[in-house]
Order: C-alpha cells, then structure tokens, then sequence
C-alpha cells in the first residue's frame, strides 16, 4: 500500500509552505522553549441555558454587538442565579446602553451524560454547540519551581474530577511547549490526568548571596530607582556579596558614591531583569495564543493560570498586548497562585543568613506582593479572580468551578460606532440590589477601519488566521472535512507506519475561471500530538490547483483527498488540520484522536473500508487494483464494499516457520440485522510470513442506516483472538441510468 502524501491528481501543483517532511519537536541549545499547536475535538450543546441570542464581540458594518460575560455574587461569594435583565443597568464610556439579549445560565452541579468514546471518523460537517462551558488551564511551568509544581498537580487534578462535566470543553496548556491538548470531558478526562502527571516546574528560585527579586531589577535598571538599588546594596553587605570592587560602604549615600551607582548591582539588575522578561514573554504569548483563540467562542470561557506569577511590566509589548486579546475574547482569567501562605521571603529567616537593615524589612512584607503583581491584575481586570495566599489550593479552584455554572450573558449594541481602535469602558451596576459583587471584564477595544483592531498585531508563528484556527478549542466549520487514521506494520524499532486522511470538500471554494480552467489555492496545516509524552509532528502544504470542468466536477463529488504518511511510537494521538481557501479565505478544522497499539503484540492493521479501487494502471505500468484508502465512510446500498487488512505478530510454526491465522466477518446493522456473514478460514502467507487479506461484500438489500463489519482474527497456533469493529453507513441506492 502506498504509504505517501497522496496528491498526485492531474492539475494540482504542490508548493511548500515551510517544513515538507515530517518535523519533530524539541527545543535548539540556547533558545527558547517551543508551544505545540493546538489539536482539539468538537463539543456538544450544555444543559441548563437559556435565551441563547447572546455571543462574543463581533462588529458589523454599522452597529457593534457587545455581551459582557458577567458573575453576580453574595458576600460568602457564592453565585446569584435570580436576576433578570431589568437588574441590570450597563454604561459605556459613561453612556447608557439599551440591553437587546440577556441570558442566564445555571448548570447542574454534577455530571449530566455517559461520556462518548472518540469516533472512528471525525468531521466538522455536523453542528456544534459554543454555549457550554469553555476551561483553559494554562500550567505556567516556566513560572513554577518543582514543589509548587507538585502542589499545583494536586488540585488542578481536583478540578478535573469534579469541577467539569460531560460537555465541558477543556484545554491543559504547558508554558514551556510540554503540552497543549484540548478535549471534551469527560471522554478526555483521563487523557489530560496522564499528561498532567508529566508537568514539572522549570524555574529554579535563585538562593544565592546576591540574590535579587525580578521587580528589583526592573525597578533599577528600567525606572534607575535609586531607593531600590541602595537597599539591595545594603542586603548584598550583609550577606557577604561583594559591592562596589572599589571598597565604598554600602551605605555611602554621598554623591561622589550615589554618582555612578553600584556597578555590581546594576549589572546584577540587567541580568536579572532581561531573564524575567524572557520568561515573561513565553508565558504572556502563550496566554494572548489561548485568549484570541477565543475570540468567536460564546459561552462561559475560563482561562485558569496556575503559575507563581509574575510582575507587572507595562514595557513589554506582550502585557499590553494580552490584556487587550483579553478584553477582546471576554475570557474570564483566573490566577491560582502555587505560592501559598507567604510571609517574608526566605533570606529574612536566620537559616538564610543574618538579618536584613530595620529600615528594609517593609520592602521585604511588599515582595511577595510585587512578585505576582502583573499576574494579578490581568485577572482583575477580565473579571476573574486570583486565589492566593491558601494552601489549600484545591479549594480555590473549585470557587472556581462553581461560579463559572451559574453566570449571565447581557448583550448591547454600542451606541459609539466609531472605528477608532480606542479602548471602550464598560460599567455594569445593579438596581436596587445592594451588598452584591459584580464581576465582568472592564472594556474592550473598538475595531478600526477594515475591520482590523488592536489584536493584529500577533506574536504567534506563522500566519495569524490559521493558527488561531489551530490554537483554538473548537472546530472551524467554513470548508468541510473528514479525517480518520489507519495504523500498519512496524516501520522502524517500535514505531508503526500511520496514515492521516483527510477528505475536503471543494464545493465552497472560490475558483476563478481562466481560459477553461479553474484556479484556486488549497492551503492546510497538518499537526500530529503525541499524548504520553508531548512529541509532535508539523507538516504544511500549498496545493496550487488549475482544474478542468470535469475534474472540479468530480472532486467536489468525491472530495479532495489528503493522505500523510507519519512513523509514530505506541500510545494516543491528537491529529488536529487547519485546510483554506485561499482564494475565498474560507476556513475548516477538524480534530480526530486514534490510538497507535503496542507493535510487539498480535495485533490487526486497521482495516481500509472502500467502495472504491485504485487504477489498474501506476506509472504506465499494470498493477492489482486494491482498495482506495479514503476517510469516507458513507456508501451507497448495492455497492461493493471492499476491505483490506493485515495481521502483524502471529505466533509462527517451528517446522514452516510461518504463521497459521484464520479470519471472518461480519455485515450488521447497529440495531442487530446481520446483512452478511463469512465464516473464518485460513489466511495463506507469503514466502517471507506475511498476512493479509483483501475481501469484498455487495450490500445488496442494505436499508440505509449505521452499520458495522466485525471483523474476528485468531492465532490459530496461540490460541489468541482478536475482535475489531469498524462502523459505517449505509445510505440509499443512487438513481439507475433513466429512471
């Protein structure tokens, strides 16, 4: 079986975009560390809504559609659920504004459903719901050292138990390019434990005698602050550093001393600063990824950052620019802080050293505070909340979880139609309701001209449409698709030979007709994730088509198939393409999970099911024509439907040296009709051991329905059997010639 990208279709010109072979991940000595994309399944509508006019920010040629995700709650802090829109008054840059939608949504407090296996084929063609509840848990491992790591484990552990629900689309993020794999709960819940498990903290505090705060070095070497640089000369005396190599006293303060500053700590200051702004900057990119992947979700969206925190440094372009993605995506951020109780930092204990000046131990109470500061404030300002200074972690996290069932979606159209770019205040107060706290986002930014705004200018790889389509939790329904995986022998030690199909429907695309061909670009972004231990793999392509009538005809009939050949190691997988038409700007994802079986082990390839057999002819020569392998998995009644498979690590005689394995199937309907039934018989090896078999079944009489060929192989001499299930659909008989 040909096991290679299958493009070779007449009119088709392929382009590489970037990589063109398969690309493993990792990260080069001495840069910085790598984020996966994003493959992710489709959700399903949740419980317990209602009046679903409301959405996220969108801005019509005229009149902008605003909602305001929004959290009432008593003093205890526990969520409100009796409120109508006439409790409401909200205000835009201090205008009134008119509420047109309101909704409000309270979820049961257990789970509702049995969770659903992942299908044999995914498509993004079915509709899908965005109004359920939306949970991004971003572990800041760049931010966490080993211990609070292991703490942190612990209750977003918690929160997958108990905290979500069948329906709940959940995404784990890793700072340092770990891990980044979204799923739909509570099918995916043991999926994220396992990869959860593998997550450790990255940062290593630094305990040394000249040891120097973040905020610190920011306050020195960004503001020059004086006050700051002769306190951190005063602890570096006491501890032993080294100052000032010409042997002034710390605590100098003439000018001639104060002239030039501390040479030692100014350059302790630019190092420490540009490794803060270095960390900051991968987990704040990370943060505006998940964030504008979010823009077009409705529902509840919750962005969880489990992290020690960070400062606040308004100098770097990548705080701005998440606090806007924020206010934009009207996402709900909430801070976790791994930290715990805090009281004074480390050296202030008499194990670090002596102690420090009486007239420093004020700053020492405030780092604590500084040290997470930025972190804080963006959950402030998107209406979430920070949990901090607790232990008990896993309490924070389900207040969390609580109120993130029971919240209220109030929508408004702008009266401030100008496309200016500006930042737009919005006040949310309650009417003769007193003693309450209301938590929602403080503003957005308006669009400009073009239908451009604040958020254009990204910082992610490549180009920002598609991988905001990649990043994001939720399928892309504009091109449709189909997408399974069929697994085969054992390329390499211990790895088999994967194939991902991919069917595209070129119905929509945009094709503009030159002298009687028809031109159009097919653009797609294909990433492979590897579940136990974060590996993925990358491949784009730019498929450059000049079609004649008769062939657009018929690819818009049968689809444009993509079929990429990968060698990947046992265990699950996230197979995630992002596919555009260039011409139309249309977009289309789809996500499907497969699972790649221990290759030592008596084993089944997955079988190929077809109507469909490739050319008798392959390179102008004569070749057995076997079945096409396709993702479709719809065939019409009185077809033939052929099917392909072979048996890997049978037990072989010691006299022949070959295996002995018997086969047979069967043709069912799902509500237990038998259309066909083959009685097992022996399957005759190659010279060199191989087994396979290729059979074929007319569904004559097939009612259209949901099948499923049972497909049952024994090791006749282990004594092993092996049942595989490979569901189908059958759909009415196509139309005779003149009828």
């Amino acid at each position: 079986m040909k096991r290679t990208l299958i493009l070779a279709l007449a009119g088709f010109i392929l382009v590489s975009l970037g990589v063109g072979a398969q690309e493993p991940p990792g990260t080069p000595p001495g840069a910085p560390p790598q984020t996966p994309p994003s493959p992710v399944p489709s959700p399903s509508p949740s419980p317990g809504t209602q009046a679903a006019d409301a959405g996220t920010p969108s801005f019509p040629s005229q009149v902008e559609l605003v909602t305001v995700d929004l959290v009432v709650t008593d003093k205890k802090g526990t969520p409100l659920s009796d409120l109508t829109a006439a409790d409401f008054r909200i205000t835009e840059d201090g205008d009134p504004q008119s509420i047109v939608s309101f909704e409000s949504v309270q979820l049961p407090a257990a789970p509702s459903a049995t969770p659903k296996a992942p299908p044999r084929l995914s498509t993004n063609t079915e509709p899908e719901s965005r109004t359920g509840r939306t949970f991004v848990i971003v572990f800041d491992t760049i931010h966490l050292a080993p211990a609070q790591a292991h703490r942190a484990k612990g209750a977003v552990a918690e929160f997958l138990k108990n905290g979500v629900r069948e329906g709940d689309r959940v995404t784990l993020v890793g700072t340092g390019g770990e891990v980044w794999w979204s799923t739909r709960m509570e099918a995916g819940r043991d999926a994220l434990m396992a990869m959860l498990k593998r997550l450790d903290g990255r940062y290593i505090p630094d305990m040394a005698p000249d040891r120097m705060s973040d905020w610190e070095a920011m306050r020195i070497h960004v503001y020059h602050d004086t006050q700051v640089e002769q306190r951190v000369s005063r602890r570096f005396e006491q501890y032993g550093a080294a100052t000032r190599g010409g042997g002034m006293s710390a605590n100098d303060t003439s000018g001639a001393a104060m002239m030039g500053g501390d040479p030692m700590v100014q350059g302790k200051a630019t190092e420490v600063y540009f490794q803060s702004v270095s960390r900051n900057r991968i987990t704040l990119q990370i943060l505006e990824r998940v964030l504008t992947s979010l823009a077009s979700t409705k529902g509840r969206k919750s962005m969880i950052l489990v992290s020690e925190g960070f400062i606040y440094d308004p100098n770097i372009d990548e705080f701005k620019r998440t606090v806007q993605a924020s206010r934009r995506s009207n996402v709900a951020i909430y801070f976790l802080d791994t930290r715990g109780l805090t009281g004074m930092p480390d050296y202030f204990t008499a194990q670090f050293g002596p102690p420090i000046d009486n007239q420093d131990i004020g700053a020492a109470f405030m780092e604590s505070l500084e040290a997470s500061e930025g972190s804080e404030s963006i959950a402030a300002d998107t209406g979430g909340f920070s949990v901090k200074n607790t232990n008990d972690l896993g309490k924070g996290i389900k207040r969390i979880a609580d109120e993130s069932r029971t919240y209220y979606l109030l929508g408004y159209n702008s009266t401030h139609t100008q496309r200016d770019g500006r930042f737009r205040k919005i006040d949310v107060k309650l009417q003769n309701r007193k003693g309450l706290q209301l938590r929602y986002r403080k503003g957005y930014y308006a669009p400009l001209e073009g239908g451009k705004s604040a958020l254009d200018r990204r910082t992610a790889p490549g180009d920002p449409d598609i991988q905001a389509a990649l990043d994001s939790p939720y399928a892309e329904e504009q091109v449709p698709l189909r997408m399974t995986a069929y697994v085969f022998d054992e390329t390499i030690l211990g790895k088999a030979s994967v194939l991902v199909a991919t069917d595209v429907d070129l119905t929509g695309f945009s094709f503009e007709e030159k002298e009687g061909r028809f031109y159009d670009t097919l653009e797609f972004l294909l990433v492979v994730a590897h579940r136990e231990s974060g590996e993925y793999f990358r491949y784009d392509q730019k498929v450059e088509m000049k079609l004649m009538q008769g062939t657009r005809d018929r690819m818009q009939k049968t689809w444009f198939p993509i079929v990429r050949d990968f060698e990947l190691a046992p265990g699950g997988y996230q197979a995630k393409i992002v596919v555009r038409d260039k011409n139309g700007r249309r977009i289309g994802t789809v996500v499907h999970e497969f699972e790649v079986p221990d290759v030592t082990q008596f084993r089944v390839s997955t079988p190929v099911i077809t109507d469909t057999l490739s050319p008798p002819t392959e390179g102008g020569q004569k070749v057995q024509p076997r079945p096409a392998l396709l993702a479709r998995r719809t065939f019409a009644a009185e077809s033939m439907l052929y099917t392909q498979f072979d048996v890997y690590g049978a037990t072989k005689d010691k006299a022949t040296a070959l295996p002995k394995v018997t086969a047979g199937y069967v043709i069912r309907r799902l509500d237990g009709p038998v259309q066909t039934f083959v009685s097992p018989t022996p399957i005759q090896p190659t010279s060199i051991g191989k087994v396979s078999r290729i059979v074929g079944a007319k569904l004559a009489g097939a009612e259209p329905g949901d099948y499923e060929l049972v497909l049952t192989v024994r090791d006749e001499l282990a004594g092993k059997t092996l049942e595989v299930r490979e569901p189908f659909t059958v759909t009415a008989a196509a139309p005779s010639a003149g009828s």
